[in-house]
């Protein structure tokens, strides 16, 4: 089972996605948090301690991959009883595509996404339910930049794939989350 849930940032997707975690583990069920936002400057430090703080207070134990790139090296740890939370699509797409100067050929970012595509397949089949955060960068128009251009386009494409194959897509606008596709989880 896939739920997708995307928004802006800050927009209370993160809290939403742990609920939804909540609601599909069983008493069998690990739960595992798959981090891959890297600590790159003070704000992202300070996300990446707001969200481990917030984690640490609920009554559920999390079981934590810091893991920014290379998905696949964790699937043999998931069991079919597991929900597995990845948050976020689109930092694992931005350290996979900036690691190297592949990402200024299109066809090299799609190759990329088709890769991660397969993994997030390979991640569903492995657990129970796996819930995948997003963020939203549609609405402000086409970037002028390449690298910019090419992120986005490669990130609607896997977004798109993700949608398709989900049971439950919601997207999250000021904390609230509305159903796009399937049905929520009361």
């Amino acid at each position: 089972m896939i739920v997708f849930i995307s928004g802006g940032v800050r927009s209370g997707k993160s809290r939403i996605a742990e609920t939804y975690v909540q609601k599909l583990a069983t008493p069998e069920s690990s739960l595992h948090y798959i981090a891959t936002a890297r600590a790159s400057d003070d704000e992202m430090k300070q996300r990446i301690d707001h969200h481990q703080k917030r984690r640490k207070k609920q009554p559920m134990k999390w079981i934590t991959w810091e893991q920014s790139v290379r998905l696949d090296k964790l699937i043999p740890v998931f069991t079919k009883s597991d929900v597995v939370l990845l948050d976020c699509i689109t930092n694992w797409l931005a350290n996979e595509l900036f690691a190297d100067e592949s990402w200024q050929k299109e066809a090299n970012c799609f190759h990329k996404a088709r890769q991660m595509w397969i993994v997030l397949q390979q991640l569903e089949k492995a657990c129970k339910a796996l819930i995948i955060v997003s963020n939203e960068l549609f609405s402000g128009g086409v970037p002028d930049d390449l690298g910019t251009y090419h992120f986005m386009k490669t990130l609607g494409w896997l977004h798109q794939q993700i949608v398709a194959n989900a049971q439950i897509a919601i997207l999250v606008q000021n904390g609230i989350a509305v159903v796009k596709k399937g049905e929520s989880l009361s």
